[in-house]
């Protein structure tokens, strides 16, 4: 009888254990099925894009590929999809500085949208050019389109389909009214910027031509006579702001060639402060020549300068800018822009220290961001200060802290980061491939 109730008594005991562990493991299946759809449920960290596109230049009739990259492992670009192939002649791009970037071909445009960059958006065109005419518009009731000229007319994208509407129509002059540029890209192959003219006190579209749309009233001492046919590179044109640089008369009506290198240094830029309706002129430590454009970028409230200095060098020996040894240099055959060379050929006699200028239009603050190298630029400032910048191959993430800028953290060494000018925040990356060259594209 001991030894059967003893038995029965360890039965039961097992039992039991078995029972616990039992419970236990269904437990930890529970928590654990929670656990992973807590974590699928996660809304998944922004990540940041940059887009890489060299505009064939008016006299270097080459072209090149552009792609879409997002920020990947180890420090390297990585490829979400191809925008255009180099035969199919990327020629611009356009930001709307809300959300879409159009990307310009021969016969094509794509729309790059913020909010979900991984979708594909390209509308067939008959053919496209960029001047005189060539940018982005929207406001008030105006959605999102972009405009450039075709033969005698002008011809709009919009950036999404609207029922009813064909996403290519006519455009207008009057719409410019409402131009978003947000200004002159880094490194040596430079978009033309918007032209204006001024005509007595006005600010007027298209240049050279018959005024078909007021940008903004001047004041009286900016006015010139519309005999004289002054012009008028836009510096930027946004929600807040417009800023202009008007060509000095003694660099007018002449051939723009090397031989002929007129230079205006610093830089005077008016900037017309939307909500008061009050202009105020900026005195910018830069300088231009009758071969570049104004080297400016506005980001919100913040206004970037490359700091240039005209410092003409001995004949064939350039300006001895910092940093053209770290530069790129390319064959014919490589597929990749020489910006070595471009920078020699197009920025003669202007010497580029790596000194990035960034001035808040709203509080005066005024930071320097040293890169001692040539080859640098600013790609994007978020409203909290966020920055992402390029040294030659790298790309940097810094954030603006009251009046300085906090220590630079390196987030992409890559070949293809000497051809990214523009990069946004947006949603996770869903795809894509480790980037390799932009020659494999084509």
């Amino acid at each position: 009888m001991r030894s059967d109730g003893l038995v029965r008594t360890r039965s039961w005991m097992s039992a039991q254990r078995v029972i616990t562990i039992l419970c236990v493991l269904v437990l930890l299946t529970c928590l654990t099925a929670v656990g992973s759809a807590r974590t699928h449920n996660r809304p998944a960290s922004p990540s940041v894009y940059f887009i890489a596109a060299t505009p064939a230049q008016a006299d270097t009739p080459r072209w090149y590929p552009a792609a879409l990259y997002a920020l990947g492992e180890k420090q390297k670009l990585r490829l979400v999809r191809q925008v255009f192939t180099a035969q199919q002649y990327f020629s611009g791009l356009a930001d709307d500085l809300h959300g879409r970037i159009y990307l310009a071909a021969g016969k094509a445009i794509s729309v790059i949208h913020e909010d979900d960059p991984e979708r594909e958006d390209l509308v067939s065109l008959g053919g496209f050019d960029n001047f005189p005419c060539w940018g982005t518009v929207q406001g008030e009731d105006l959605a999102s389109r972009v405009q450039f000229c075709y033969g005698p007319e002008i011809r709009e994208v919009l950036g999404d389909a609207e029922p009813g509407n064909p996403r290519v129509a006519k455009g207008s002059w009057t719409k410019f009214k409402y131009l978003q540029y947000g200004g002159q890209v880094g490194g040596p192959f430079q978009i033309q910027p918007p032209l204006a003219e001024v005509a007595g006190t006005t600010l007027v579209m298209p240049y050279a031509s018959r005024p078909e749309v007021v940008l903004a009233q001047l004041p009286p001492e900016l006015a010139a006579s519309p005999a004289k046919g002054r012009n008028a590179r836009i510096i930027a044109s946004t929600d807040r702001y417009l800023a202009i640089w008007l060509t000095p008369e003694y660099m007018l009506g002449h051939t723009i060639s090397t031989a002929n290198p007129d230079h205006d240094e610093p830089l005077h830029v008016p900037v017309l402060y939307r909500a008061t309706n009050k202009w105020k002129t900026l005195e910018l430590p830069t300088a231009v020549s009758s071969i570049t454009n104004p080297a400016i970028r506005i980001f919100g409230d913040w206004l970037v300068t490359t700091r240039m200095e005209w410092r003409p060098g001995p004949p064939g020996s350039g300006s001895g800018s910092p940093g053209k040894e770290n530069e790129r240099l390319a064959d014919l055959d490589s597929g990749v822009p020489d910006i070595r060379d471009e920078y020699y050929n197009r920025f003669l006699n202007l010497y580029i220290p790596g000194r990035l200028l960034i001035q808040n239009l709203v509080d005066g603050r005024k930071l320097t961001l040293e890169t001692g190298q040539e080859d640098s630029e600013v790609l994007a400032i978020r409203a909290d200060g966020q920055i992402l910048y390029r040294v030659n191959d790298s790309i940097y993430s810094a954030r603006i802290s009251d009046k300085q800028i906090e220590v630079s953290t390196l987030v992409v060494k890559d070949d293809n980061a000497p051809d990214v000018h523009w990069a946004f925040w947006g949603p996770a990356a869903k795809s894509g491939q480790p980037a390799t060259s932009l020659k494999s594209l084509d």
